[in-house]
C-alpha cells in the first residue's frame, strides 16, 4: 500500500504542477489555457535533443529546456493569444487548442511517435521500513512543493499582488498603473517553465513520447477543478490527490478503473463542493 501511495504522490506532482500552470494563466488572463502541455512537452523533447544527441550533460540541459519553455510561451502569449484575448472569449479558448495540435504536430514531425526516455543523474533507489523509494520519485514531489512554495511566495511579491489584482478586475489596475501587458507576459513566462518541469519529470521517471501532454493535460484540468481554480495550493493538493486514488484504485480495484477515477473525483467533489475543495465563491456582475 505505501509503494502505490508514494508511486501515487509522485504522479500526482505531475498533475499538480501542470494544474499550477493551468491556474497561473487562469488568474492572470481568464483563459483556460489547453495548449499549456504542448508548451512543456515541446522543450521536454528538446531537452532529451541536447542530451541524447547534442551529449550535453543534464545540468546543462535541463536549464536550456526551462528557457525554450518560457520563451514559446512567450512568443505565443504574445503572437496567438493577445491580439485576441480582448475581443472573444470564446475565441481565445479556441486559439488554445489550434496551439495544442499545432506545436502537437511539430513535436510529431521532428521526433516522431517513437517513446524516448531522458537520462537524469538521479536514478537508483533507497529502501526506508522495507519499502523501496526511488529517487526520481523524490525528486518528483520535491519539486512539486517546491514550486507550490514558490509561488505562494511570489504571489506576495509586487508583481504577484498586480496579478491577483487584474485577476479581480482588469479595469480598476491599469487606471492605478499596472502594467497589463507585464502581468501577462509574466505569467505566461512562469506557466511555461512549470509545464516543462512537469513533462520533463515524467519523461525521466516513465517514458517521452508525443501523447503525453495530452494526458498529462486533463489530469491537471481535473486536479485544477478539484482543489478550485482560484487556490494555488488546492490545485496542489488536488493533483496529489489525484495520483494517489489512481494508483491506489489501479491495485485494489483494476487498472482500467484509473481513468474513471479522474471524472468520478470531479463528479463527487463538485456536487459537494462546485467552487472546488479549495476555491471560494465568486459574485460576477452581469
Amino acid at each position: 500500500m505505501w509503494q502505490q501511495i508514494i508511486s501515487g504522490l509522485q504522479a500526482g506532482s505531475w498533475y499538480s504542477l501542470m494544474a499550477l500552470a493551468i491556474v497561473l494563466v487562469l488568474k492572470a488572463t481568464d483563459v483556460p489555457n489547453f495548449a499549456m502541455a504542448e508548451l512543456g512537452l515541446f522543450p521536454a523533447f528538446c531537452t532529451w535533443a541536447l542530451i541524447d544527441g547534442a551529449h550535453l550533460s543534464w545540468w546543462l540541459a535541463v536549464p536550456i529546456g526551462l528557457l525554450i519553455g518560457v520563451a514559446l510561451s512567450v512568443v505565443v502569449e504574445r503572437t496567438a493569444i493577445r491580439p485576441i484575448l480582448a475581443e472573444n472569449h470564446f475565441a481565445t479558448v479556441l486559439m488554445t487548442i489550434a496551439v495544442f495540435v499545432v506545436i502537437n504536430a511539430v513535436v510529431q514531425l521532428v521526433w516522431g511517435s517513437e517513446p524516448r526516455k531522458i537520462d537524469s543523474p538521479f536514478a537508483g533507489s533507497f529502501t526506508v521500513a522495507g519499502q523501496v523509494v526511488a529517487y526520481e520519485q523524490l525528486l518528483s514531489i520535491a519539486a512539486g512543493l517546491a514550486v507550490m512554495a514558490g509561488l505562494i511566495l511570489f504571489f506576495r511579491t509586487p508583481l504577484g499582488v498586480r496579478m491577483q489584482a487584474i485577476a479581480e478586475d482588469r479595469v480598476t489596475p491599469r487606471l492605478l498603473g499596472v502594467s497589463v501587458t507585464t502581468v501577462f507576459r509574466t505569467s505566461w513566462a512562469l506557466a511555461g517553465a512549470i509545464a516543462t518541469i512537469a513533462l520533463l519529470l515524467q519523461g525521466q521517471a516513465s517514458l517521452l513520447t508525443d501523447q503525453n501532454g495530452s494526458g498529462l493535460l486533463i489530469k491537471g484540468f481535473v486536479a485544477a477543478t478539484l482543489g478550485g481554480f482560484s487556490s494555488i495550493t488546492g490545485a496542489f493538493v488536488g493533483g496529489l490527490a489525484l495520483g494517489v486514488a489512481e494508483n491506489l484504485a489501479g491495485a485494489y480495484i483494476s487498472t482500467s478503473s484509473k481513468t474513471a477515477i479522474a471524472l468520478l473525483a470531479i463528479v463527487v467533489v463538485l456536487s459537494i463542493k462546485p467552487q472546488g475543495l479549495f476555491g471560494r465563491h465568486q459574485v460576477r456582475e452581469v
